[in-house]
């Protein structure tokens, strides 16, 4: 997968989606101030990034999906159909990723950017992947494929194993402390930067004072 900046952490977990390195790798040098719009309509609360919760089943609830649950189609109907989905994979078409990527969503007045983890099935990601549309590299050269309309209509109802939004601003200590609370854990990775995990959330937050914020949220899949 895309790395401008090497994200495998010292202990094996959740890896970011491509489309959130990439975003970063393309706003790097532009000024990242939050862009705060005019409240476009009422919002549910539940949808705001400091309000996620699990529920008595241990269901992860974040931005208006449920992790595992919320399917491609579901974030389109929140979000809109402006969204770009593609295959990744390294060089040796190995560890392919799935991923869906809404340049601009708004929750209220946030301005952010959305990616998100699909879990399809692998006989169905090497399917599309060896009928991939474009191939093309990363800049650290792995291998990234875009999809024929048709390929990606497979994966509407397919569920999200997790997101990552990136909000258009950058996060002061005194912003997250407000909004979020004080994280259960900090922890400086082997990408050099700092890792909030605000356990009650689902989230694990990256700071980066060169570049936005990626609010991550995950949860464990919950067996039928």
């Amino acid at each position: 997968m895309s790395n401008t900046k090497t994200t495998t952490k010292k202990r094996k977990s959740r890896n970011l989606p491509v489309f959130w390195i990439l975003f970063i790798g393309s706003i790097l040098g532009f000024s990242l101030l939050l862009l705060i719009q005019p409240e476009r309509e009422a919002i549910d609360q539940s949808q705001l990034p400091w309000n996620a919760s699990f529920d008595d089943k241990g269901k992860l609830h974040a931005l208006g999906l449920t992790v595992h649950e919320s399917t491609l189609k579901d974030a389109m109907n929140l979000y809109g159909k402006d969204v770009e989905v593609k295959i990744f994979s390294k060089m040796d078409e190995t560890n392919k990723s799935l991923e869906a990527y809404f340049p601009v969503i708004y929750i209220g007045s946030i301005k952010a950017a959305l990616a998100l983890k699909l879990d399809a099935p692998d006989v169905e990601i090497d399917k599309a992947f060896n009928n991939g549309k474009k191939m093309s590299l990363t800049t650290s050269g792995e291998r990234e494929v875009e999809l024929y309309n048709y390929d990606i209509a497979t994966f509407f109802d397919t569920p999200v194993s997790s997101f990552t939004l990136v909000p258009r601003n950058n996060l002061t200590e005194r912003a997250i402390s407000i909004r979020f609370g004080e994280p259960d854990r900090k922890e400086v990775q082997s990408d050099g930067l700092p890792h909030w995990f605000f356990n009650r959330l689902g989230l694990e937050m990256i700071l980066d004072k060169e570049g936005p914020e990626a609010l991550q949220y995950t949860a464990p899949a919950i067996a039928q």
